[in-house]
């Protein structure tokens, strides 16, 4: 027994230490975790490159080269007018009284992987795609009051005017949809009225 004592509390402790370090690398790595997803929760995907009037970005008033992130809302007062540009070149410019939300925003070239979620409940809005319209995997989807717009490459116009609810194509193709039907935009200049309506509808 006394012979056999120190061989068990050598196995023991030898126990302990690969259970600590174990216990050392699981938390390194949960905190890596952690800090690997509030890092891509953070990462910049845009700057402001343009302001006129009342803008914000949250509660902060916007600024030239204030940066943007995903979930920051965009907003613009009365007169006021927001321009954002996007890692890709994407531009968005906002129309007065307009709220955007950047709910999601990827460009992977290497992947030749981009998308775009923008949720645009109130005002006007511009949207020109920049190098995301290149990939070959890719998604543009801008919620709306009022439409789904499926969008391929394009620039188009969106937002209230004249009591209802209007998409203007500009370049590309657009494809407007809802609930009583659907209609495709392919030459430029042409568009769509659509009724107002408070619940909100996709633009893709």
């Amino acid at each position: 027994m006394d012979q056999r004592s120190p061989r068990k509390s050598a196995w023991r402790a030898s126990l302990s230490e690969m259970i600590r370090t174990s216990v050392a690398s699981t938390t390194f790595a949960v905190l890596l975790l952690i800090s690997w997803t509030l890092g891509a929760a953070a990462a910049q995907v845009g700057s402001v490159t343009a302001v006129a009037n009342q803008a914000q970005i949250d509660a902060t008033a916007a600024v030239v080269g204030a940066s943007i992130h995903m979930d920051d809302r965009l907003r613009t007062g009365p007169n006021g007018r927001l321009q954002v540009t996007f890692s890709d070149g994407s531009v968005l410019t906002l129309g007065e009284n307009a709220s955007v939300v950047v709910n999601r925003f990827v460009y992977n070239p290497e992947k030749s992987k981009g998308e775009v979620l923008l949720s645009a409940s109130q005002g006007a809005i511009r949207f020109a795609g920049g190098k995301l319209k290149e990939m070959t995997d890719r998604k543009i989807t801008v919620n709306t009051p009022s439409a789904a717009l499926a969008v391929r490459g394009t620039e188009f116009w969106a937002g209230p005017i004249d009591g209802k609810y209007g998409v203007l194509l500009l370049k590309g193709h657009v494809g407007v949809s809802n609930r009583r039907g659907a209609v495709a935009l392919s030459t430029p200049g042409t568009g769509t009225d659509l009724p107002l309506r408070h619940k909100k509808a996709v633009v893709r």
